[in-house]
C-alpha cells in the first residue's frame, strides 16, 4: 500500500460544485459540494480505481491541491495564506524554544522579552505552559 499522500486535483465548477482528479491514479476522478465530500470521494475513487480493499480507505492520506479561479489572484491569496499561517506556527514554536533555553540560562523574564520581541507577560505565559 502508497504510504505516500495521494495528490488530488481540486477544482471549481461554474455551478459551484467541486470535482477532482487523483494524480498518478488513472480513473480516479469525482465531485461533491463541499471539500470534506471530496476528500470523502476522493478517497473512495481511488480505492476503486486501484482496486484496494474498502478498508483501505480509513488509513489512506491524500492532499488537495485545490484551485478557486485556475490558479488566478485568489489562489495566490490562499497559498499566500497557507504559507503565512506554516510560517507563524513555525516562528511561535521557536519563540517557545527560545524562552525556555535563554530562561534556562537564567535570563530574567523582562529581557528574555526584548530579545525574543516578546510582551514579560507572554513570556511567563510560556514559562508556565512549558511547566505543566
Amino acid at each position: 500500500m502508497n504510504t505516500e499522500p495521494y495528490v488530488v486535483a481540486v477544482w471549481r465548477e461554474d455551478d459551484g460544485s467541486w470535482s477532482a482528479a487523483a494524480r498518478d491514479v488513472d480513473g480516479a476522478f469525482t465531485a461533491g459540494d463541499s471539500l470534506a465530500e471530496i476528500e470523502r470521494n476522493a478517497k473512495e475513487s481511488i480505492a476503486a480505481a486501484l482496486d484496494l480493499p474498502h478498508s483501505a480507505e480509513a488509513t489512506m492520506t491524500i492532499t488537495l491541491d485545490v484551485s478557486v479561479d485556475h490558479g488566478g489572484p485568489i489562489d495566490n491569496l490562499v497559498t499566500t495564506a497557507r504559507t503565512t499561517r506554516a510560517a507563524a506556527a513555525k516562528a511561535a514554536q521557536a519563540t517557545e524554544t527560545a524562552v525556555a533555553e535563554l530562561r534556562n540560562r537564567g535570563i530574567s523574564t523582562r529581557d528574555v522579552g526584548r530579545l525574543v520581541g516578546i510582551t514579560p507577560g507572554r513570556v511567563s505565559q510560556i514559562d508556565k505552559n512549558a511547566a505543566a
